[in-house]
Protein backbone atom coordinates (compact mmCIF):
# COMPACT_ATOMS: atom_id res chain seq x y z
CA UNK A 1 0.00 0.00 0.00
CA UNK A 2 1.29 3.49 -0.84
CA UNK A 3 2.30 5.53 2.21
CA UNK A 4 -0.35 8.20 1.52
CA UNK A 5 -3.07 5.54 1.29
CA UNK A 6 -1.78 4.00 4.52
CA UNK A 7 -2.03 7.35 6.27
CA UNK A 8 -5.55 7.92 4.95
CA UNK A 9 -6.70 4.45 6.02
CA UNK A 10 -5.14 4.90 9.46
CA UNK A 11 -6.76 8.31 9.85
CA UNK A 12 -10.15 6.84 8.97
CA UNK A 13 -9.76 4.14 11.63
CA UNK A 14 -8.70 6.75 14.19
CA UNK A 15 -11.80 8.76 13.29
CA UNK A 16 -13.98 5.67 13.67
CA UNK A 17 -12.41 4.94 17.04
CA UNK A 18 -12.96 8.49 18.27
CA UNK A 19 -16.58 8.88 17.22
CA UNK A 20 -19.10 8.65 20.07
CA UNK A 21 -20.71 5.28 20.63
CA UNK A 22 -24.41 4.95 21.27
CA UNK A 23 -25.68 3.72 24.63
CA UNK A 24 -28.98 3.67 26.44
CA UNK A 25 -29.54 6.27 29.14
CA UNK A 26 -30.45 3.54 31.62
CA UNK A 27 -27.83 3.18 34.32
CA UNK A 28 -25.70 0.07 33.81
CA UNK A 29 -26.60 -0.36 30.13
CA UNK A 30 -23.96 -1.90 27.89
CA UNK A 31 -22.23 0.59 25.59
CA UNK A 32 -23.10 -0.14 21.96
CA UNK A 33 -20.81 0.88 19.12
CA UNK A 34 -22.57 2.30 16.07
CA UNK A 35 -20.71 1.39 12.82
CA UNK A 36 -19.30 4.41 10.98
CA UNK A 37 -17.45 2.48 8.25
CA UNK A 38 -18.62 1.15 4.86
CA UNK A 39 -20.85 -1.89 5.17
CA UNK A 40 -18.69 -3.92 2.77
CA UNK A 41 -15.63 -3.76 5.03
CA UNK A 42 -14.97 -7.00 6.99
CA UNK A 43 -15.21 -5.09 10.27
CA UNK A 44 -17.25 -5.74 13.41
CA UNK A 45 -18.07 -3.33 16.25
CA UNK A 46 -16.09 -3.56 19.47
CA UNK A 47 -17.77 -6.23 21.67
CA UNK A 48 -18.02 -4.01 24.74
CA UNK A 49 -19.60 -5.70 27.77
CA UNK A 50 -19.77 -2.72 30.15
CA UNK A 51 -21.32 0.76 30.24
CA UNK A 52 -18.04 2.58 29.52
CA UNK A 53 -15.22 2.51 26.99
CA UNK A 54 -12.61 -0.14 27.94
CA UNK A 55 -9.27 1.01 29.36
CA UNK A 56 -5.89 -0.49 28.50
CA UNK A 57 -5.00 -2.88 31.35
CA UNK A 58 -1.52 -2.78 32.91
CA UNK A 59 1.07 -5.27 31.62
CA UNK A 60 1.22 -8.71 33.20
CA UNK A 61 4.30 -9.87 35.04
CA UNK A 62 6.86 -10.64 32.32
CA UNK A 63 7.82 -14.17 31.37
CA UNK A 64 11.08 -14.92 29.56
CA UNK A 65 11.04 -15.73 25.84
CA UNK A 66 10.18 -19.37 25.25
CA UNK A 67 13.24 -20.26 23.14
CA UNK A 68 16.82 -19.04 22.71
CA UNK A 69 15.90 -17.86 19.21
CA UNK A 70 13.02 -15.78 20.60
CA UNK A 71 15.36 -14.29 23.19
CA UNK A 72 17.76 -13.29 20.41
CA UNK A 73 14.85 -11.68 18.54
CA UNK A 74 13.94 -9.59 21.58
CA UNK A 75 17.56 -8.54 22.13
CA UNK A 76 18.02 -7.58 18.47
CA UNK A 77 14.80 -5.54 18.40
CA UNK A 78 15.89 -3.66 21.53
CA UNK A 79 19.33 -2.96 20.02
CA UNK A 80 17.93 -1.71 16.73
CA UNK A 81 15.46 0.61 18.48
CA UNK A 82 18.27 2.01 20.63
CA UNK A 83 20.58 2.57 17.65
CA UNK A 84 18.25 3.67 14.86
CA UNK A 85 18.70 7.30 13.82
CA UNK A 86 17.48 7.14 10.22
CA UNK A 87 14.20 5.22 10.31
CA UNK A 88 11.22 5.06 8.00
CA UNK A 89 8.52 2.84 6.62
CA UNK A 90 9.32 1.93 3.01
CA UNK A 91 8.86 -1.17 0.87
CA UNK A 92 12.53 -1.51 -0.11
CA UNK A 93 14.65 -2.64 2.82
CA UNK A 94 17.65 -0.36 3.41
CA UNK A 95 19.79 -1.18 6.45
CA UNK A 96 23.16 0.29 7.39
CA UNK A 97 23.85 -0.60 11.01
CA UNK A 98 26.93 1.65 11.21
CA UNK A 99 24.85 4.69 10.22
CA UNK A 100 21.80 3.65 12.24
CA UNK A 101 19.70 3.40 9.08
CA UNK A 102 16.72 1.06 9.31
CA UNK A 103 14.19 1.64 6.55
CA UNK A 104 11.75 -1.16 5.79
CA UNK A 105 8.12 -2.24 5.79
CA UNK A 106 6.61 -4.76 8.18
CA UNK A 107 7.66 -7.93 6.36
CA UNK A 108 11.07 -6.52 5.46
CA UNK A 109 11.76 -5.89 9.15
CA UNK A 110 10.51 -9.32 10.24
CA UNK A 111 12.50 -11.12 7.54
CA UNK A 112 15.71 -9.24 8.43
CA UNK A 113 15.33 -9.92 12.16
CA UNK A 114 14.55 -13.62 11.66
CA UNK A 115 17.52 -14.16 9.37
CA UNK A 116 19.85 -12.49 11.89
CA UNK A 117 18.42 -13.84 15.15
CA UNK A 118 16.88 -17.19 14.16
CA UNK A 119 18.91 -18.48 11.19
CA UNK A 120 17.33 -21.96 11.19
CA UNK A 121 13.86 -20.45 10.78
CA UNK A 122 15.33 -17.99 8.29
CA UNK A 123 16.69 -20.76 6.08
CA UNK A 124 13.22 -22.31 5.96
CA UNK A 125 11.94 -19.05 4.44
CA UNK A 126 14.09 -19.51 1.34
CA UNK A 127 16.28 -16.95 -0.35
CA UNK A 128 13.59 -14.43 -1.28
CA UNK A 129 12.00 -11.98 1.16
CA UNK A 130 8.51 -13.04 2.13
CA UNK A 131 5.58 -10.64 2.20
CA UNK A 132 3.20 -10.73 5.17
CA UNK A 133 1.03 -13.41 3.56
CA UNK A 134 4.14 -15.56 3.04
CA UNK A 135 5.04 -15.26 6.73
CA UNK A 136 1.42 -16.14 7.56
CA UNK A 137 1.80 -19.30 5.49
CA UNK A 138 5.04 -20.21 7.28
CA UNK A 139 3.17 -20.13 10.60
CA UNK A 140 0.05 -21.78 9.18
CA UNK A 141 2.04 -24.79 7.93
CA UNK A 142 3.97 -25.24 11.18
CA UNK A 143 2.89 -27.91 13.69
CA UNK A 144 1.62 -26.98 17.16
CA UNK A 145 3.18 -29.85 19.13
CA UNK A 146 6.77 -29.40 17.94
CA UNK A 147 8.80 -27.26 15.57
CA UNK A 148 9.49 -27.98 11.93
CA UNK A 149 12.52 -26.30 10.37
CA UNK A 150 12.59 -23.75 13.15
CA UNK A 151 8.86 -22.84 13.15
CA UNK A 152 6.08 -23.80 15.56
CA UNK A 153 2.51 -22.49 15.56
CA UNK A 154 1.09 -21.36 18.91
CA UNK A 155 -2.48 -22.57 19.23
CA UNK A 156 -3.70 -20.38 22.14
CA UNK A 157 -3.10 -16.65 22.50
CA UNK A 158 -2.41 -16.99 26.23
CA UNK A 159 0.65 -19.15 25.40
CA UNK A 160 2.23 -16.39 23.28
CA UNK A 161 5.45 -14.92 24.66
CA UNK A 162 7.92 -12.17 23.79
CA UNK A 163 9.87 -12.91 20.63
CA UNK A 164 7.04 -14.81 18.94
CA UNK A 165 5.93 -13.77 15.44
CA UNK A 166 2.41 -12.70 14.48
CA UNK A 167 0.95 -12.41 11.00
CA UNK A 168 -2.36 -12.07 9.21
CA UNK A 169 -3.58 -11.90 5.63
CA UNK A 170 -5.71 -9.01 4.44
CA UNK A 171 -9.33 -10.12 4.32
CA UNK A 172 -11.39 -9.82 1.10
CA UNK A 173 -13.27 -6.53 1.10
CA UNK A 174 -10.70 -4.71 3.22
CA UNK A 175 -9.65 -1.23 2.02
CA UNK A 176 -6.00 -2.21 2.56
CA UNK A 177 -3.90 -3.06 -0.49
CA UNK A 178 -1.31 -4.85 1.63
CA UNK A 179 -1.06 -8.65 1.57
CA UNK A 180 -1.40 -8.50 5.39
CA UNK A 181 0.66 -7.45 8.36
CA UNK A 182 3.37 -8.99 10.54
CA UNK A 183 5.63 -8.22 13.48
CA UNK A 184 6.84 -9.56 16.82
CA UNK A 185 5.18 -9.85 20.21
CA UNK A 186 7.18 -8.06 22.93
CA UNK A 187 4.87 -8.50 25.95
CA UNK A 188 2.52 -11.22 27.15
CA UNK A 189 -1.10 -10.93 25.94
CA UNK A 190 -3.30 -9.45 28.68
CA UNK A 191 -7.08 -9.90 28.92
CA UNK A 192 -9.03 -6.66 28.47
CA UNK A 193 -11.82 -6.14 31.01
CA UNK A 194 -14.97 -4.90 29.32
CA UNK A 195 -14.18 -6.43 25.91
CA UNK A 196 -15.44 -9.96 25.26
CA UNK A 197 -12.64 -12.51 24.70
CA UNK A 198 -10.14 -9.72 23.96
CA UNK A 199 -6.40 -9.46 24.62
CA UNK A 200 -4.11 -6.44 24.48
CA UNK A 201 -0.70 -7.27 23.02
CA UNK A 202 2.33 -4.98 22.76
CA UNK A 203 4.12 -5.65 19.49
CA UNK A 204 7.15 -4.43 17.58
CA UNK A 205 6.43 -3.68 13.92
CA UNK A 206 7.27 -1.29 11.10
CA UNK A 207 4.27 0.87 10.22
CA UNK A 208 2.92 4.27 9.28
CA UNK A 209 0.04 5.25 11.55
CA UNK A 210 0.43 4.52 15.28
CA UNK A 211 -1.10 1.91 17.54
CA UNK A 212 -2.25 2.62 21.09
CA UNK A 213 0.53 3.68 23.51
CA UNK A 214 2.95 3.87 20.57
CA UNK A 215 6.67 4.56 20.91
CA UNK A 216 6.99 6.27 17.49
CA UNK A 217 7.00 10.05 17.34
CA UNK A 218 3.91 11.35 15.48
CA UNK A 219 5.94 13.54 13.09
CA UNK A 220 8.11 10.75 11.64
CA UNK A 221 7.91 8.64 8.50
CA UNK A 222 7.09 5.56 10.55
CA UNK A 223 9.39 2.58 10.83
CA UNK A 224 10.19 0.23 13.69
CA UNK A 225 8.60 0.89 17.06
CA UNK A 226 6.26 -0.67 19.57
CA UNK A 227 2.57 -0.22 20.28
CA UNK A 228 -0.51 -2.08 21.45
CA UNK A 229 -3.02 -4.04 19.38
CA UNK A 230 -6.17 -5.62 20.77
CA UNK A 231 -6.98 -9.05 19.34
CA UNK A 232 -10.45 -10.54 19.65
CA UNK A 233 -10.68 -14.32 20.00
CA UNK A 234 -13.25 -17.03 19.49
CA UNK A 235 -13.30 -17.92 23.19
CA UNK A 236 -10.89 -20.81 22.58
CA UNK A 237 -7.74 -18.74 22.22
CA UNK A 238 -7.74 -18.29 18.43
CA UNK A 239 -7.42 -14.66 17.33
CA UNK A 240 -10.15 -13.72 14.87
CA UNK A 241 -10.03 -9.88 14.67
CA UNK A 242 -7.47 -7.13 15.20
CA UNK A 243 -7.93 -3.65 16.61
CA UNK A 244 -5.21 -1.38 15.21
CA UNK A 245 -5.67 1.24 17.93
CA UNK A 246 -5.88 -1.06 20.92
CA UNK A 247 -8.78 -0.42 23.30
CA UNK A 248 -9.56 2.82 21.41
CA UNK A 249 -10.67 0.75 18.40
CA UNK A 250 -14.36 0.99 17.50
CA UNK A 251 -14.27 -1.41 14.53
CA UNK A 252 -12.26 -4.64 14.51
CA UNK A 253 -11.02 -6.10 11.23
CA UNK A 254 -12.13 -9.69 10.78
CA UNK A 255 -9.30 -12.02 9.70
CA UNK A 256 -7.46 -14.87 11.44
CA UNK A 257 -4.24 -13.82 13.21
CA UNK A 258 -1.59 -16.51 13.68
CA UNK A 259 1.29 -16.64 16.16
CA UNK A 260 4.52 -18.54 15.55
CA UNK A 261 7.52 -19.49 17.67
CA UNK A 262 11.06 -19.54 16.31
CA UNK A 263 13.63 -22.14 17.23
Amino acid sequence: MHVRRLLAFSALLVLAASLPAAADDTSGAVLTVTPTWPAEWPMDPAPITTDHWPELPPPLAPLPPATPAAARVVALLERVQAEQRDLAYQHRTSVNERLGRYRWDCSGMVSWVIRHAAPRAGRAMGSERLAARGLYRMIERAPTDRDARGWQRIDHIEDVRAGDVFAWRTAPGSPSRHTGHTGFVVQRPRPVPGLRDAYAVRVADSIVGPHQDDSRAPDTDGGLGTGVFVFLTDGEGHATHYGWHGTRTAGYMRTPILFGRLR
